[in-house]
Order: structure tokens, then C-alpha cells, then sequence
């Protein structure tokens, strides 16, 4: 800054309050600011009024305010004042593209809904004569509720980008104009969440994309599993030439119809794909989009390594398959009644087929388990013309025959109906087994399960019930690697107001832990140091991981996990998880603590209904 005196405790425009130097790049500044009137954090880029960027600065905040999207953060002020130019921008919490990318590249559904949505927002952008000039991994971000965010808009390309405005891609050749660029960097930002390398304009810190002759080479080359559809999109993106038999696609909504069309879920132009938001450039200003990016169906694990072996995911026929005109059923006819045989009266509801004898006298039957040998004769099955194999039900492994007494009135081998009343006695009794097994396996796994040494498992209200009630005097969110560090704040109280039926649940996360956090839970204030022997968590999802952390001797509540004691831990609990410390501690505060979140619909996310503890 030169002989600017920026530092810590700054306040510009008597209002932000400059507090952490986030990055700095040569004269230019951006620091993480507070709003001493709205009580917020906000992003602030500041320039030297001397530096020849001053002037293009201004008026790339101005330009950038002409565009109305939820994905862009907004510009809030910019003015020149006190030897600078400063623009102040909406603050984002979240995690950039490159640094997701540092962990492993993305699933493909998903990768294809972040670009999605930054294509949709250049694409406003450009219909209103706006382009970002700059769009590289280090400015697409991935909130905690997976919303995407496009920092930098416009401001990042004056700051940073080339003198003439000429963009270079890091494969070489011709420069691009700052709109061409964007679209060339939508392409690569799929192609780098694909395969983790970057074949866009120059300025990432991800590694280049490998290239051959200048041209780099198809994602399904770098990285097996890419499904042909998205590396198709990569080659119509980044090459004016694909393949020869496909059209390039050359504008941002080109992109986004595309990468549509692969998701499967379309929208009208205009709209947004957030359920609860409207056309893209009415939504409301700073409107926090709710878009949920997939990983797949609930419980499905998706391999994209899997390309050698199963079913494929993606069907590579279905792009040159002819379209499919759906044919309209015939009219449904009304059914006659089916007519059904009369029932012998007297007759009892299940009997075996009677065998035939020469003189034509019943004997009694005999049934046999298991398949019979074709050569010898079938016991117990008629050998009229028009008696099919016997279909009796098996009697056990012993073989034992069934006798049954003579009773011409139920033994007519003429009587419809018989064999499937056997068939069905036989389900049933299966099905009765599959309940009993079942509900066994349910308290089981209710109890915690483990090795019981050869000991009945007990139920958890059965192990529960030792030790004396500790009561809990307040109970609040523990959510330390967050900013702000919250998590549903409003809902803590419930997880101990003894009742089950109402809950403290997570944030619903895109990505299983830790690759955002390594946990997330809730602070258990017992109010006054207490002995703790058992700790019951009731969930409502499973399987989750539980840790039950302690602060014993602490003087204050702690605020993160360093220092923090591990007294227990449940490793994919069901709906209960019983937590007992190796020796019984003595403390105030209690962390149960979330290492591991069940999957749900559209993300991973952990639920808490009542904690209880016992000393």
C-alpha cells in the first residue's frame, strides 16, 4: 500500500472495519471486513488511488451491479476515500473449487450441477453484457448447504487479470476476449471437477491439464469412469472443432442447456434450478439459492472408477439412439368376475392330494421333503392323467410320512384349489420365521450390538436404567470449524426436553465427513461438575458415528475440541447409542459429538432426538 496506513482496525467509510488480510497481490488488498451497522462480515478489495487499476476498479464494481443473480455475491459500496479505492462485496462461507479438489475429484452428477449452476450465472451475466473475465476453481465456491457462489465477479479481472484483458489458456494459443474466456472456463471448470486438473485460462494454482500438440487431451484420457456424456461436453466446450460431427458449444447457456439435458431435470429458460426461487435475474438480491447437488440416490455409493465390470451408469447409446414416440395403452376393458369352483362342504382347509391305488382304494398319503428322483415313483401324487406333481408341503428333514384319515368327502383328487392352499401354508409359516428373525435382529441392533461375551444382550432401557438420572441443565450448539460456528441453534434445546419426538438435527452436507469438517455436535452443560457413567443418544438415522467428549476440570465451556477428553465413542449406531466411559469422569460440560452422518436424501446429515445421562 505504499504509504497508505492499512492495517487491522482500519475503519473506511466509517462503517467497515478492516480485520484480517485475506490475500495480496502485488499493491492490491482484500481483507475480510465487519459491518459496524448491519453486524456482518463483508469482503473488501482495496487499491492505492494512485495505481493505475484505481479507475477500472470503480468502474467494474459499478458494471458488476448491473447483474441481479443469487449466485453472484453482491457489491455493496465502492468509493474512493482516504488515499484508496475500496470495494465491498457480500461475504461468502464456504470452500473453494481448487481446494474441494485437493481431496479428489467429484462425482460426475454433481460436478455437473456446480458447473450448472456458475453456467447459469454467467449466462445472466452475459445476457446483460456482464462477463467475470476471471472465472477460475479459486472463484466458484461450495457453501456448507452446497449452494454454489461465483466470487469476483468482474472486480477479479481488473485486479488480476492481463493488462490488455486478453486471455491466455495455459495449453497455449490464441488469446480470448473476456466473454470467450468465460466460456472456455466453464468447460474447464467440469473438466477440472472431473479429473482434477485445469485446462482453462491462465491463473490457477491447480495443475495444467495434460495436452497433446497443445490441445488437451479428453478427460476420459486423463482419468477413467468420466461418462462419455460429460466428457463430450468437456471436448464441445474447449475445442471449436469436438469432432467433427458434433457443434461446439459456444455461449454459456449452450452449457448449461447441455449439462441440463445429462442431470436430466430441465427448467423453462429463466427459471431457476432452486425449487424456491424464481426467474434468475428477478431473484431477490443476496437470495441464498437451494439448489441440492447430488450424489446419487440415498444409499447408493457411486464408484466412477467402475468402467470394466456391472451394469454402466451411463448409457453411451442413448446419444445416437433414434427418439422414442411414447404409445398411448389401449382402453382398459371391464373384467368379467372370475368364477370360481364350489367348495365341498365339510371340506377342511388344507389336505394333501390322496394317492391312487389299483383297486381304487384310498391309502393314506405320504409326503416327502425335497426333490424326488425322476426314476422312482412319487409318493403321495396321483397318477390320474389329470393330477399334476404333488405339491405338498415338506414335513421336515426326518421324511416323515403324514397320515390322514379316509375321508371320501375331502380326498376327491378332482377338487380344484388344494395345491395352492399347501403352497401358501408354506409361505406363511416363512414369513412368520423372516418376522421373528427380523425383530430379533431390531433389538439387537437397538442395544448397540457388540460382543456380549456369551451374555443375553441387554435392551438399552435395560442399561440405562443403572445409575441415578443426572439432570442437564442446558444443552447448545458445538459447531467450532464453522464460520460463524453455529448449527441450528434454535433446535439444541430439544435434543434434551424429554421428548423423542422432537429433535436437534445438522446441516444437510454434500460431502461425508471430514472432508468439510471433522465433526459437528452439541454442548451438554450439566451445571455444576457431576459423575457421568453413561451417556444414551437417541437418533433417528443410522448408522451414525458418536463420540462423547469431556472437559473435566474445565473452568469455562470450551469452544473447540483441543484439550477436549475422549471418554467413549459409537461407531455406526442405530437409533440408540449407549455411551460409557471406560472409568466414570467427573465434569461439567459434555460434547456429543457427530463424527459420521447418516445418508439422506440429497446429502448426509445427523439427527439428534434426546440425550440422557446417568451417572
Amino acid at each position: 500500500m505504499g504509504t497508505t496506513p492499512l492495517g487491522p482496525g482500519t475503519v473506511l467509510a466509517g462503517r467497515f472495519v478492516l480485520e484480517d488480510l485475506l490475500d495480496e497481490d502485488d499493491a492490491a488488498r482484500l481483507w475480510r471486513a465487519t459491518d459496524r451497522v448491519l453486524a456482518r462480515n463483508v469482503a473488501v478489495n482495496v487499491l492505492p488511488e494512485s495505481d493505475p487499476r484505481s479507475a477500472a476498479l470503480l468502474t467494474a464494481a459499478r458494471t458488476s451491479a448491473l447483474v441481479s443473480d443469487p449466485r453472484l455475491l453482491r457489491v455493496l459500496d465502492a468509493a474512493s476515500a482516504e488515499g484508496v479505492v475500496y470495494v465491498v462485496n457480500e461475504w461468502g462461507a464456504g470452500v473453494s473449487l481448487d481446494r474441494l479438489l485437493v481431496d479428489g475429484t467429484l462425482e460426475p452428477r454433481r460436478a455437473a450441477r456446480v458447473v450448472r449452476e456458475v453456467a447459469e450465472a454467467i449466462a445472466t451475466a452475459h445476457r446483460n453484457g456482464v462477463a467475470h473475465g476471471r472465472l477460475l476453481p479459486e472463484n466458484v465456491m461450495v457453501t456448507e448447504a452446497g449452494s454454489v457462489k461465483v466470487i469476483g465477479f468482474v472486480v477479479s479481472s481488473v485486479l488480476r487479470g492481463a493488462p490488455d484483458f486478453l486471455h491466455r489458456r495455459v495449453t497455449g494459443g490464441e488469446p480470448l476476449d473476456a466473454f470467450k474466456a468465460d466460456v472456455v472456463d466453464l468447460g474447464a471448470l467440469l473438466y477440472a471437477a472431473l479429473v482434477g486438473r485445469w485446462p482453462g485460462t491462465e491463473g490457477s494454482a491447480l495443475p495444467a491439464a495434460p495436452d497433446e500438440h497443445g490441445r488437451p487431451l479428453r478427460p476420459r484420457q486423463v482419468r477413467a469412469g468420466v461418462p462419455r456424456p460429460l466428457d463430450a461436453i468437456c471436448e464441445r466446450v474447449l475445442h471449436d472443432d469436438p469432432d467433427g460431427h458434433t457443434p461446439p458449444l459456444t455461449s454459456a447457456h449452450e452449457v448449461y442447456a447441455a449439462l441440463s439435458d445429462f442431470i436430466g431435470d430441465t427448467l423453462p429458460p429463466g427459471a431457476s434450478p432452486a425449487s424456491t426461487e424464481g426467474p434468475a435475474t428477478g431473484a431477490g438480491a443476496g437470495a441464498e439459492p437451494t439448489t441440492v447437488l447430488e450424489q446419487g440416490p440415498p444409499g447408493h455409493a457411486f464408484d466412477p472408477e467402475a468402467t470394466q465390470a456391472g451394469a454402466p451408469v451411463f448409457d453411451d447409446t442413448a446419444e445416437h439412439a433414434p427418439p422414442v414416440t411414447p404409445v398411448p395403452p389401449p382402453p382398459r376393458q371391464p373384467l368379467a368376475p372370475p368364477v370360481l369352483p364350489p367348495e365341498p362342504p365339510g371340506r377342511p382347509l388344507f389336505a394333501d392330494e390322496p394317492r391312487s391305488t389299483p383297486d381304487s382304494t384310498p391309502a393314506p398319503p405320504t409326503v416327502a421333503t425335497g426333490d424326488p428322483d425322476p426314476g422312482e415313483p412319487v409318493q403321495g401324487a396321483s397318477k390320474g392323467p389329470s393330477q399334476g406333481p404333488s405339491q405338498g408341503p415338506s414335513q421336515g428333514p426326518d421324511r416323515q410320512p403324514v397320515s390322514e384319515p379316509a375321508d371320501p368327502a375331502w380326498q376327491d383328487p378332482a377338487i380344484p384349489g388344494r395345491s395352492w392352499l399347501r403352497l401358501a401354508a408354506g409361505v406363511a409359516a416363512l414369513v412368520l420365521v423372516a418376522v421373528v428373525a427380523v425383530v430379533a435382529l431390531g433389538l439387537v441392533d437397538g442395544s448397540g450390538g457388540g460382543d456380549t461375551g456369551g451374555r443375553p444382550a441387554a435392551s438399552p432401557a435395560a442399561r440405562a436404567s443403572t445409575g441415578k438420572p443426572v439432570p442437564i441443565a442446558g444443552v447448545t450448539d458445538f459447531d467450532p470449524e464453522a464460520d460463524p460456528p453455529r448449527e441450528n441453534p434454535d433446535l439444541a434445546p430439544l435434543a434434551a426436553d424429554g421428548k423423542t419426538t422432537t429433535s436437534w438435527h445438522t446441516s444437510t452436507y454434500f460431502d461425508p465427513f471430514p472432508k468439510l469438517k471433522s465433526g459437528v455436535g452439541l454442548l451438554v452443560d450439566l451445571g455444576k461438575p457431576a459423575r457421568v457413567g453413561r451417556v444414551t443418544v437417541r437418533l433417528e438415522d443410522r448408522p451414525t458415528t458418536v463420540q462423547l467428549l469431556a472437559a473435566p476440570g474445565a473452568s469455562a465451556a470450551p469452544s473447540s475440541t483441543d484439550g477436549l477428553t475422549k471418554a467413549a465413542s459409537k461407531a455406526g449406531a442405530g437409533t440408540t447409542a449407549v455411551l460409557e466411559p471406560a472409568k466414570p469422569l467427573t465434569t461439567r460440560w459434555l460434547v456429543v459429538w457427530l463424527t459420521s452422518l447418516p445418508r439422506v436424501t440429497g446429502g448426509y446429515r445427523g439427527t439428534v432426538s434426546e440425550i440422557s445421562v446417568r451417572s
